[in-house]
């Protein structure tokens, strides 16, 4: 059985069984192959818009004896002809806005398909952006690898449910490292608090008083996690 990072290893749980996995950004081709050895998926769609990773997916697929349930394609995100097969799609370790551009492209994921993101950047973007375009939030999960803390979303193209945060999905699962998470946020708000308050553009003035309004809310939850 092939062996995934953590970070892969916290994308991997979050993928029901599906019959066909869409995996954008296969890299190496690590996660395509865990599917199919775990039983997870029965066929893959593995895209990359760079030749060099598409190659080494294809080796990793030879080497482990499951290329003929493997489909690559080199192009930018979904945009391949049998992408729309998918049942699941997996989009992991871009930046948010990178993401966003993706599934904007292929607004069929809409369609009662499962998405699994792990966003490098602009989560907030990601987030927002999702529950405006019609997808629902369902989990959202955290851990750590090589010392760095990373977070994962699954969310589900259909009918909007209640607008929600990766915050209150985290608290409401009762992750052990949101701790870590919220203090991580907190400090990465007053930095930018102080960085805008420095500054005189009056454009600032809003994100400002945007990053304010957050930090008092990353506050509120890390006084809520004293009580678990």
């Amino acid at each position: 059985m092939i062996s995934l990072s953590n970070r892969l290893q916290m994308v991997a749980s979050l993928i029901p069984p599906s019959a066909v996995v869409a995996d954008v950004g296969t890299d190496h081709g690590y996660l395509p192959v865990w599917l199919l050895q775990s039983g997870r998926a029965r066929r893959v769609l593995a895209s990359d818009i760079h030749a060099g990773p598409l190659r080494r997916a294809r080796q990793t697929a030879a080497e482990y004896a499951v290329e003929e349930q493997i489909e690559f394609a080199l192009c930018d995100g979904l945009q391949f002809p049998q992408a729309e097969r998918a049942e699941t799609i997996v989009i992991a370790g871009m930046g948010g806005e990178t993401m966003i551009s993706i599934l904007r492209m292929a607004p069929w994921t809409r369609q009662g398909r499962h998405i699994i993101l792990q966003p490098q950047s602009k989560r907030r973007a990601l987030t927002a952006w999702l529950q405006a375009a019609g997808y629902t939030l369902q989990t959202a999960r955290l851990c750590e690898d090589g010392g760095m803390l990373y977070h994962a979303l699954a969310a589900f193209g259909g009918a909007p449910a209640e607008k929600t945060t990766a915050e209150a999905l985290l608290f409401a699962s009762h992750d052990p490292l949101l701790p870590q998470f919220l203090a991580a946020e907190e400090a990465r708000l007053l930095r930018a608090i102080e960085g805008m308050s420095r500054a005189e553009a009056r454009p600032m003035c809003a994100a400002l008083t945007d990053a304010r309004e957050e930090l008092e809310r990353i506050r509120r939850y890390k006084e809520a996690v004293t009580a678990w």
